[in-house]
C-alpha cells in the first residue's frame, strides 16, 4: 500500500489543477481572500473527518517539536504566497510558475542531500530536470513575450519557490511523529490566523461572497484543495520531500489538459511537447526513485 501512496502527490496535483479551473471562474479582487476562505473550508472538512473517526482524543498528541515544524512550515507557506504575489504583479504568470516550480524542486533536493543525507539516482535527478524543462516549454509563450524583465519579480518567484521547498521538508520532518489529520488541521488553523494578519498588514481585507453560485464554486474549489492537501500529506508521509515535490509540480500539466477540455482554452504545439516531456520526466522518476 505504501508503494501506491508514494504516487499520491500526482493525484494531489490533479485535484489541485481541478480546483484551479474552478478558481478562475470565481470573482475575487483581493488575493488573500481565496486562501483564507479555503483554509476555513479545510478546517471545517478536516474537523468533520476527525469527528467521524473519533480522533479528537489523540489529535494533539504529537510532540511540541512536531507542532513547531508544522506551524513554521505553514507560516513559511503563507510568506511564500506574499512573494508569489509580488512576482505575479511584475511578471507573466507562466514565468512565475516556472520559477516557483524549479525553485521548490531544487530546494528540496539540496536539503534532502545536505541535511537528510538522502542519495538519489542520477537518472531520477535527470527526470526532475526533464520535468522542470517541460514546465518551461509549457510556459514558453509567456517567456517569448516577456520583454520587460523585472528583477524584483524574478527574485520574488525564486524566493517563493525556495520557501515552499523548505516548508515541504519541515512538514516531512513533522510527519515522522504527527498524524496526517493533525498536520491538516494545524495547517488550516495557522493559515487562517496568519493570512488574516497578512490581509490586515497589506490592507487587503478578506472579501465575503454573497452570490449563491460564487459560494458553491468556492466550496467546491476549497474542498478540492483540502482533498489535494490530504493526498499530498499522505504521499509525503511515505516518501521524501524531493519526490513529493516532483510529483506535486505536475499540476500545470493537468491544469493545461483540464483547461483545454472543460474551459476550451487553446493549447500550443510547444505545450503539447511540454506535456509529453513532463510524462517522460515523471516516468523516469517512478522507474528510478528507489
Amino acid at each position: 500500500m505504501d508503494s501506491l501512496f508514494q504516487f499520491a502527490a500526482i493525484f494531489s496535483a490533479l485535484t489541485w489543477a481541478m480546483s484551479g479551473a474552478i478558481l478562475k471562474q470565481i470573482k475575487f479582487n483581493r488575493f488573500f481572500s481565496f486562501p483564507f476562505l479555503e483554509a476555513t473550508i479545510s478546517l471545517t472538512i478536516v474537523s468533520i473527518i476527525i469527528t467521524l473517526m473519533q480522533y479528537w482524543g489523540t489529535i494533539f498528541d504529537a510532540s511540541s517539536k512536531a507542532f513547531l515544524f508544522m506551524i513554521v512550515a505553514t507560516a513559511l507557506s503563507c510568506i511564500g504566497i506574499v512573494f508569489y504575489v509580488i512576482s505575479i504583479k511584475h511578471n507573466p504568470i507562466g514565468v512565475v510558475f516556472t520559477l516557483c516550480a524549479a525553485s521548490t524542486i531544487l530546494m528540496t533536493l539540496v536539503i534532502d542531500f545536505l541535511i537528510n543525507n538522502v542519495q538519489y539516482n542520477l537518472f531520477l535527478i535527470f527526470g526532475a530536470v526533464v520535468l522542470i524543462t517541460s514546465i518551461f516549454i509549457i510556459n514558453f509563450e509567456s517567456f517569448k513575450n516577456y520583454k520587460e524583465k523585472n528583477t524584483l519579480g524574478i527574485f520574488g518567484g525564486i524566493i517563493a519557490g525556495s520557501i515552499w521547498g523548505i516548508a515541504v521538508i519541515l512538514n516531512d520532518r513533522a510527519l515522522l511523529e504527527a498524524h496526517i489529520l493533525t498536520a491538516s488541521i494545524t495547517r488550516a488553523i495557522v493559515s487562517i490566523i496568519f493570512l488574516f494578519i497578512l490581509s490586515e498588514l497589506f490592507r487587503q481585507r478578506i472579501e465575503i461572497l454573497t452570490e449563491k453560485k460564487e459560494i458553491l464554486k468556492m466550496v467546491i474549489a476549497g474542498s478540492l484543495i483540502t482533498l489535494s492537501s490530504l493526498i499530498w500529506l499522505t504521499s509525503l508521509n511515505v516518501t521524501t520531500g524531493f519526490i513529493t515535490s516532483i510529483f506535486g509540480n505536475t499540476a500545470p500539466i493537468f491544469a493545461l489538459i483540464i483547461g483545454f477540455i472543460f474551459l476550451k482554452e487553446k493549447i500550443y504545439r510547444s505545450q503539447i511537447l511540454g506535456i509529453f516531456l513532463a510524462f517522460i520526466g515523471v516516468l523516469m522518476v517512478i522507474l528510478f526513485k528507489n
